[in-house]
């Protein structure tokens, strides 16, 4: 072979290597974030077993109080201290109702304490910082302060402050909730926040992208990009696989494709992949373009569905969203975010279920226990490798020391991570014979560890 076609191979060898890999800025740990919405109603945090299985997660991050539970939360009541005049004035959806339910469970368990005293005890168990919601609809900035006093009493870092969650809903607007209203809110709020805090970053609200000319959406949006009191935007991201109906993130009525699960998981399976490779980096770009801020995204899931919830797909999917987040240019933008959800009664949503007070574990415990490995091992970067439906990301110290490696193959079923931190690496396999395999009340579906000496 002259010269000339050995360097021409050569160029197009590194072309190729190019095209196929990616690698990140700097690996931003508060990215591996968990909301607690209802988690202290329904769950036992004083339950060893319970509270050891969130710690091996290794969180970084912990939200509190919740989405609209967040926005109704009264620091130094009775578990979240709901007001129920202000949540039957504000909001025009399901969520009065829901309230009231918890509340009747609250009673039940005679939890008589604050909530924010059990996070407390779980982000000190876990060593995570904290972000919060601040309630919108009170008229002094009291309960925020105090929130946020109490953790750093408790020597927990706040990260971050969302001003309300998901306000720009039909919800609130059918109560006459305006922009305006938010902003005056948003305004007033980050002002008395940063006059005692000044290094907490602060958050608000975008509205859903995708509307048509003149909407209330994008005028919201419109008249917060030309504000500059705050660090970041929040968004939420729930991807839909499934045809349907669908309020808040969860399928209301599902039109599936086909009879055959193996047809329509493949169905999903495609749509998932366009979904984080295409579909949402265009997504979060959008919003970037408009805000010119850094990105939240404070609920994110596989759209809450019965037909996908507690599957391995479903571990798939919250495995891979992850590692898009740490290795993609196109998802750089995304400093933060907390999956949607830790704790709860619901099958398809929470990591964790209270089934008539038994804690059952979901399918996706394991996959986040496997990318939890890469903020115990110091990673700094990821890169990114893609043959056919195979996908290898490959994780490197502040050294160039490559210490883990994730593939995610979706044509065999399986997630895999080799971890090479140690002179014994260890592979930790996530698999099942479908796509649409339920996992059971342990969270288990074909996982295996095994260890072999360097």
């Amino acid at each position: 072979m002259n010269k000339k076609k050995y360097f021409f191979l050569i160029f197009i060898l590194f072309f190729i290597s190019c095209q196929s890999q990616e690698k990140t800025q700097q690996l931003k740990p508060n990215v591996f974030g968990f909301a607690t919405s209802n988690t202290f109603t329904f769950c036992d945090i004083q339950d060893t077993s319970f509270t050891n299985k969130i710690i091996n997660l290794n969180p970084q991050t912990l939200r509190f109080p919740g989405g609209a539970v967040g926005n109704f939360y009264h620091f130094g009541g009775k578990g979240y201290g709901f007001d129920y005049l202000e949540i039957k004035k504000y909001h025009g959806g399901k969520f009065p109702k829901r309230s009231l339910g918890l509340e009747k469970y609250r009673k039940k368990k005679q939890h008589d304490h604050d909530y924010i005293d059990d996070f407390i005890f779980l982000a000190n168990k876990t060593k995570s910082s904290a972000v919060l919601v601040a309630n919108p609809f009170t008229q002094s900035d009291d309960d925020i302060i105090n929130m946020i006093k109490k953790l750093h009493e408790n020597n927990i870092n706040v990260v971050g402050v969302e001003l309300g969650s998901e306000l720009s809903n039909r919800s609130y607007y059918l109560k006459g909730y305006t922009i305006n209203d938010y902003i005056n809110f948003a305004q007033r709020c980050s002002k008395n926040i940063k006059n005692k805090f000044p290094k907490i970053k602060i958050a608000i609200v975008a509205a859903p992208l995708g509307k048509p000319r003149g909407h209330r959406h994008n005028i919201w949006n419109e008249k917060l990009s030309k504000k500059d009191f705050y660090d970041a935007i929040i968004i939420h991201s729930y991807a839909n696989v499934i045809k349907g109906k669908s309020l808040d993130g969860q399928m209301i009525t599902e039109n599936l494709d086909s009879k055959d699960p193996d047809t329509l998981f493949n169905k999903f399976k495609q749509r998932a992949l366009q979904y984080l490779f295409k579909d949402y980096p265009k997504e979060v770009q959008k919003y970037y373009s408009i805000f010119k801020k850094p990105i939240w995204v404070t609920e994110w899931n596989l759209q809450i569905s019965k037909t996908t919830g507690n599957t391995l797909f479903q571990a798939l999917f919250v495995a891979q969203y992850l590692l898009e987040c740490m290795s993609s240019k196109a998802l750089n933008v995304i400093e933060l975010s907390t999956y949607h959800n830790l704790g709860g009664r619901d099958i398809a949503g929470s990591i964790f279920r209270n089934n008539n007070e038994i804690i059952e574990t979901h399918s996706t415990y394991n996959s986040m226990l496997m990318i939890g490995k890469i903020f115990s091992d110091e990673i700094t970067y990821i890169v990114k490798n893609v043959t056919e439906n195979i996908y290898t990301y490959r994780c490197y110290d502040s050294d160039g020391l490559e210490k883990l490696v994730f593939t995610i193959d979706w044509d065999n079923f399986q997630f895999k991570c080799i971890d090479m931190s140690s002179n014994i690496h260890e592979t930790t396999i996530l698999k099942s014979k479908n796509l649409y395999d339920v996992a059971d009340k342990n969270g288990i579906l074909d996982y295996n560890v095994e260890f072999k000496n360097d």
